[in-house]
């Protein structure tokens, strides 16, 4: 099976402050971080526990724990199957970051294919390719 999950629809009724959801479009890989999700999951997979601390210029590390593993993975597969860097930013809600991150809120209405993938405790996705 895939490591990557189902995703979900690029709009923003989808996107919960509890929630944490990735976004790539072959080049950056934005990761939004809602401003209630709990400590401990940003924590877990960032090594920070509030929204106050997240940096602009972020590294994703590993830490020793099944959710950082699974966010690892996830990453690591996008950039295998894209065979490119993507440049990871951390987004949240009120500043320019989350204002990016919304704007690819599209639905669909690109051509090129965008894959979204949304993670909380389990990792969904789904590519939508148009090009058949």
């Amino acid at each position: 099976g895939s490591l990557i999950p189902p995703a979900i629809p690029l709009t923003s009724e989808h996107v919960h402050d509890d929630g944490i959801y990735l976004l790539e479009n072959g080049e950056d890989c934005l990761i939004y971080i809602g401003n209630s999700v709990d400590p401990n999951v940003t924590r877990q997979l960032f090594g920070i526990s509030s929204d106050d601390e997240i940096p602009t210029q972020f590294v994703l590390q590993q830490y020793d724990n099944p959710l950082s593993k699974k966010l690892n993975d996830v990453v690591n597969e996008i950039r295998r199957q894209r065979c490119s860097y993507l440049r990871l930013k951390l987004c949240k809600k009120g500043d320019s970051s989350g204002m990016l991150f919304f704007s690819y809120m599209v639905e669909d209405k690109t051509p090129s294919g965008l894959s979204y993938v949304e993670f909380l405790v389990h990792v969904h996705r789904q590519i939508q390719n148009k090009m058949h």
